[in-house]
């Protein structure tokens, strides 16, 4: 990723940048302590350096056996918890989609429409399908409903048992409604991090599993966010820092009344 500010820059005085880059430094190092407000949700900062060859595998597999097993994949979640992997699949995916033998992933669990959960009910009539379940509690009203639709009609299409093997739950480590459910019903099961906030979660396995089954390359994408994390980092100097140099003109604008 490049950022060139020339053309920004001709929208504040000369000189104005000085001060507000200065500042970049001391914010990026309290950042990377993890000792300023907020620190409690800070997971994102070193994500990408934290995720393990192993983890990825992980998660590759069960995407690929759902991918063997289904036509469709439907992610259900609302908010963070499914925005971030429906942005990269969006912007991934051909355009009037035409992904090959890739399984078709759709969403639910973010409204409660009845004519959204109508046509999907219709469009999943006969297909085979899969479930991604993706709630820290369990019991936000959207999702809860969704699943419970999507988890009744797997159930009475394939039977209980073949139905365990389609849905996969990304969910609280230990507590949680849709913990105690996977638990009980013996789903594949991911954690959700405690201290990663679900606009930033797309690199755990909330975002990466249904990347990895709408048949994108989640290596090469958490490759991508490592060499960022490094660009980006507390010792690399302004004038190589592009996050630096974003958050100064965006700061400079603001103060000149952009």
């Amino acid at each position: 990723m490049k950022l060139s500010i020339e053309k920004a820059q001709g929208f504040v005085p000369a000189g104005s940048l000085t001060a507000v880059a200065a500042q970049t430094a001391s914010c990026n190092e309290l950042l990377e302590s993890g000792k300023g407000a907020g620190n409690d949700f800070l997971g994102w900062v070193n994500l990408p350096s934290s995720i393990t060859a192993e983890f990825l595998a992980e998660v590759q597999a069960t995407a690929d056996l759902l991918r063997s097993k289904a036509e469709i994949i439907v992610v259900a979640g609302i908010g963070g918890s499914y925005l971030g992997p429906r942005a990269v699949n969006e912007a991934l995916d051909h355009t009037f989609g035409l992904n090959g033998n890739n399984p078709r992933v759709v969403y639910a669990g973010n409204n409660i429409g009845e004519d959204y959960l109508a046509d999907l009910m219709e469009l999943l009539e006969g297909k085979t399908f899969a479930i991604i379940n993706i709630s820290k509690s369990g019991t936000t009203t959207e999702t809860a409903l969704a699943f419970r639709l999507l988890k009744t009609k797997l159930e009475a299409q394939v039977g209980k048992a073949a139905a365990k093997d389609l849905i996969v739950a990304v969910t609280d480590k230990e507590k949680g409604a849709a913990r105690k459910l996977a638990t009980k019903e013996g789903y594949k099961t991911f954690v959700i991090p405690d201290n990663v906030g679900g606009r930033f979660s797309v690199l755990t396995p909330v975002g990466l599993l249904a990347i990895a089954c709408a048949g994108h390359d989640i290596k090469a994408l958490v490759k991508g966010a490592q060499d960022m994390e490094k660009a980006t980092g507390a010792d690399v100097p302004y004038e190589q820092n592009p996050a630096a140099q974003y958050a100064a003109i965006r700061n400079a604008l603001y103060q000149y009344g952009k």
